[in-house]
Parts: structure tokens; C-alpha cells; sequence
């Protein structure tokens, strides 16, 4: 499984998922700061990622749509800690499939 973090997903986070050899791409380091939701969710559909936010509007947006997307992790900051969070999305990618994923929303 391939995740997308949105730019609001801490470096650290990220880092700590490529220690733990899982794949995903940042939209910071792709430059795409400052796009919209919209266009994050469409970027992660094109690359079949599954999209790994802390931002409440993509779970609004799968709820209140019929756009298609690959799956959404919705992590908490104030709720999860960030070891908390690499650890439940590394379980997640061991052990959903993509297909699980599709237009699925995980809470961690």
C-alpha cells in the first residue's frame, strides 16, 4: 500500500514511516504546499495512494461526496502521538490491502 501525507503530516512522521520501509511520498517534498484538498485528493487517487492526513476536511469530503478516492488514514494530532501514529499506520499497510482501502476512512 502507498500512502500520500498530506502537507500537514510532520517530516518526522514521515521519516519515521521510511525507516519502517513504508512507501509514501510527502506533498512538501513534491512542492505541492498551499493546494487545495482537492487537488491532494486527486494527486493520491493518480498515484493509488492512500492519503494519511490530520486534516478533518478530507474525511468531510468523503462523506459528503461520491468522489472515488483509495482510502483515508485520519490521524489526530491532539488524540495520537506521532510514535502512535507511525506505529498504527505501519499495522495498516501490514495489514489492510488497497482494495480494503478503497473509499474506506481508517481513524487512528
Amino acid at each position: 500500500m502507498k500512502i500520500y501525507a498530506d502537507e500537514n503530516i510532520e517530516r518526522s512522521i514521515v521519516e519515521g514511516l521510511r525507516r519502517r520501509r513504508v512507501d509514501i511520498a510527502s506533498a512538501l517534498e513534491l512542492g505541492y504546499s498551499g493546494k487545495s484538498d482537492e487537488f491532494h485528493l486527486k494527486k493520491a487517487f493518480e498515484t493509488k495512494a492512500v492519503i494519511l492526513t490530520h486534516d478533518i476536511d478530507f474525511v468531510k469530503m468523503a462523506n459528503s461526496s461520491k468522489i472515488s478516492h483509495r482510502g483515508i488514514i485520519f490521524c489526530h494530532p491532539k488524540n495520537v502521538s506521532i510514535g502512535q501514529c507511525i506505529s498504527r499506520v505501519e499495522l495498516i499497510t501490514s495489514i489492510l490491502t488497497d482494495k480494503d482501502m478503497e473509499n474506506h476512512i481508517e481513524f487512528l
